[in-house]
C-alpha cells in the first residue's frame, strides 16, 4: 500500500458504478416520471408553430453556351455565405414585405420577420443549396413569407447582374439626349452640314450600343434559381408532447444521477466498510456495533479481533499492538480495553497501557485511584523506581494489568520520547501482549513516538464519524514512519437485525452481548484493591 499521497482518489469500480445505479434508481425513476408528465401537459397546452421552407440552387454559369455564339451577363460568383447575409439584410426583408402587401414596412416589421426566419447552407464544390424556413402560428403566412424571401433574393442576385449595365445604359442614353440636341441647333450651312454629319454618326454609333447594352441586360441572370418553393405546413414543428416528454425523462434520469454523482464527490465520509476498505488498503480485523454510553465492547468481536491480531503477529515477543485512529471519537480506547480483556481471557499475560496522555479514560473506567494505581506519568518520570501495575479480574483465574492515566501530562510527546521505549524494556519479559491506548495521529504526535517502538498498530475507525481525507492522512504520516499497521477495527457499525436473529449473537465478524466479566455491583470488571475494599466493608457492616 502507497500513502505518500494523502490526497490521492481512487477509480470507482463496476461495483460502485452498480450500487450508485441502484441507490438512486427509485428517485431517479420518479424525478424523469413526474418531469415527463409536467412537460407533456405543458407542451399540450403551448400554441402550435409551423415552419414553411423554400430551397434556392446556386451553381456556376455554363460555359458551354460560348460555344452557341451566346453572351451571357451574369452575376459575379460569391461565397455562399454571402447568400445568408443576404437574406438577413435589411433590403431584402424590406422588398420580401412589400412583395407580402407591406410597402410601408417599418423596422420592427423587419426585425419580426428576421427573427423568425432562419438560413441554413448546404455547400458543395460545384453548387450548393440555400434553405429559407420560416416559422410561424399561420401556415399560410409563413409560406407566404417563406417564398417572399426566396424571390426578394433571386432579385437581389439578378441586381447584381445588372447593376454595371444599368449604368451604361444610363449613361448612353444621356449622349444620345445630348447629341439630339446638339443636332437640333445646327443651320443648314455648308460648315453645320459637315458637323451635323459627324454628330449624325456619334449618335448612330451610341444608339447601336445602346440597344447591345439593353439586350445585354433584358439577358442578364443571376446564379441563383428556385428548386422548391415554399409548401403550406400541414403539421406543427412545435411542440412535440411526445418528444419533449421522452426528452424530459432522459434528463431526469440524467439530472437525478448527476446530483447523486456530485454529492458523493462532495462527501469525503466513509460509505460503508467496502469503501473503507479500499480507501485504507487494509484489512478489516474486527467490526464492533454501537453501543451508546458503553465502552466495554461484545465479547465475540473482541475475540475475532483477537484471533487476527495473534496470527498477524505470530512471529513477535511480546506482542505489542498500538491502538489508535485519525481523530478523537473513534472508540479507540474502547478497542484497546476490549482486546486486552479477550487476550486475557486466552490465557495470555496481558498488560493495557493507557499511553493517551492528552485525554485518559482507562483509569476511570476501571475505577483506579492515581495513589494506589500510579499512572503512567510516574513511569516515564521515574524510571528507577519499582512501580506495579493495576490487576483487573475479569473472572476466576483470570486477570490483566493496567498502567493507567488520570489526568492530562505537561509536555506529552517529550515525556513519551524519552521513557516510553525504557518502559516497553522494563515489562518485555513479564507479559505475552501488551497493548496500548495511544492519543488520536492527527492532532498530536504522541503515537509517532510510540508507535515505531512496537509490533504494530491496530487502526480504530468509526465509519460514520470519519473524514476519509483524515483517514489518507494519518496512514500516510504511519507509513513514512515506516510504521506496520496490521488493520483496522471499526466502531459504532450498524447490526443487521436480521443476520443477529439468524446467528444468535451478531453478524460479519460475530457479535457478542454478554460480556462475562466478574461479579461487581454495577456490571463493570472490578479491580483486586476494589474488591478487597467492598468485603472489607460489608464485614464491618456485618
Amino acid at each position: 500500500m502507497d500513502h505518500r499521497n494523502a490526497d490521492y482518489q481512487e477509480e470507482p469500480s463496476f461495483q460502485d458504478l452498480v450500487a450508485l445505479l441502484r441507490r438512486g434508481l427509485i428517485m431517479a425513476l420518479a424525478v424523469a416520471v413526474l418531469s415527463a408528465v409536467a412537460v407533456f401537459f405543458l407542451s399540450k397546452r403551448v400554441e402550435p408553430t409551423y415552419q414553411a421552407r423554400a430551397t434556392l440552387l446556386a451553381s456556376q454559369p455554363d460555359p458551354d453556351l460560348q460555344n452557341f455564339g451566346v453572351s451571357l451577363v451574369t452575376a459575379p460568383p460569391v461565397d455562399v455565405s454571402a447568400y445568408q447575409a443576404a437574406v438577413e439584410s435589411y433590403p431584402v426583408m424590406q422588398d420580401a414585405l412589400r412583395r407580402l402587401g407591406l410597402p410601408d414596412a417599418t423596422t420592427g416589421d423587419v426585425k419580426l420577420l428576421r427573427e423568425n426566419t432562419k438560413v441554413r447552407l448546404e455547400d458543395t464544390r460545384i453548387s450548393s443549396l440555400v434553405h429559407i424556413e420560416v416559422q410561424g402560428a399561420d401556415p399560410v403566412a409563413v409560406t407566404g413569407a417563406a417564398n417572399a424571401l426566396s424571390e426578394a433574393l433571386l432579385a437581389w442576385d439578378k441586381q447584381r447582374a445588372t447593376k454595371n449595365l444599368e449604368t451604361i445604359v444610363t449613361t448612353l442614353e444621356s449622349q444620345i439626349a445630348s447629341l439630339d440636341s446638339q443636332l437640333a441647333n445646327l443651320t443648314n450651312s455648308a460648315d453645320d452640314r459637315e458637323q451635323y454629319q459627324a454628330l449624325q454618326n456619334l449618335r448612330a454609333e451610341r444608339a447601336l450600343q445602346l440597344n447591345s447594352a439593353q439586350a445585354l441586360r433584358n439577358s442578364a441572370v443571376g446564379l441563383l434559381e428556385i428548386l422548391e418553393p415554399a409548401q403550406v405546413p400541414l403539421d406543427p414543428v412545435a411542440p412535440r408532447p411526445i418528444r419533449n416528454a421522452a426528452l424530459a425523462f432522459v434528463l431526469g434520469i440524467f439530472l437525478t444521477y448527476g446530483i447523486q454523482l456530485l454529492k458523493d464527490a462532495l462527501d469525503t465520509s466513509l460509505r460503508g466498510t467496502e469503501d473503507l476498505v479500499r480507501l485504507a488498503d487494509l484489512p478489516i480485523l474486527a467490526e464492533f456495533p454501537r453501543q451508546p454510553g458503553n465502552r466495554h465492547l461484545p465479547r465475540e468481536a473482541a475475540n475475532y479481533l483477537r484471533t487476527n491480531l495473534l496470527f498477524a503477529a505470530s512471529d513477535a515477543h511480546p506482542k505489542i499492538f498500538v491502538v489508535t485512529s485519525a481523530g478523537s471519537e473513534q472508540g479507540k480506547s474502547s478497542v484497546a480495553m476490549s482486546l486486552a480483556e479477550s487476550l486475557a481471557r486466552g490465557e495470555h499475560r496481558t498488560l493495557l497501557v493507557d499511553a493517551d496522555l492528552r485525554k485518559p479514560v482507562l483509569g476511570k473506567e476501571y475505577k483506579l485511584e492515581p495513589i494506589t494505581d500510579p499512572p503512567l506519568r510516574n513511569y516515564l518520570e521515574n524510571p528507577d523506581k519499582n512501580y506495579r501495575p493495576s490487576q483487573i479480574l475479569l473472572g476466576p483465574g483470570l486477570a490483566f494489568d493496567v498502567v493507567p492515566s488520570y489526568a492530562a501530562a505537561p509536555a506529552p510527546t517529550e515525556l513519551l520520547t524519552h521513557g516510553f521505549q525504557a518502559f516497553l524494556e522494563r515489562w518485555h519479559d513479564q507479559y505475552d501482549a501488551i497493548v496500548i491506548d495511544s492519543a488520536p495521529i492527527l492532532p498530536v504526535a504522541d503515537t509517532l513516538t510510540v508507535a515505531p517502538h512496537c509490533t504494530g498498530v491496530v487502526f480504530a475507525v468509526s465509519i460514520p464519524d470519519t473524514d476519509r481525507r483524515n483517514l489518507k492522512a494519518a496512514l500516510n504520516l504511519l507509513q513514512r514512519l515506516g510504521v506496520k499497521v496490521l488493520g483496522i477495527a471499526t466502531t459504532n457499525m450498524e447490526i443487521d437485525r436480521k443476520r443477529a436473529g439468524e446467528y444468535g449473537y451478531g453478524y460479519g465478524y460475530g457479535y457478542g452481548y454478554g460480556y462475562g466479566y466478574g461479579p461487581s455491583e454495577d456490571g463493570r470488571p472490578t479491580t483486586t484493591r476494589h474488591r478487597e475494599r467492598r468485603r472489607r466493608a460489608k464485614s464491618r457492616r456485618s
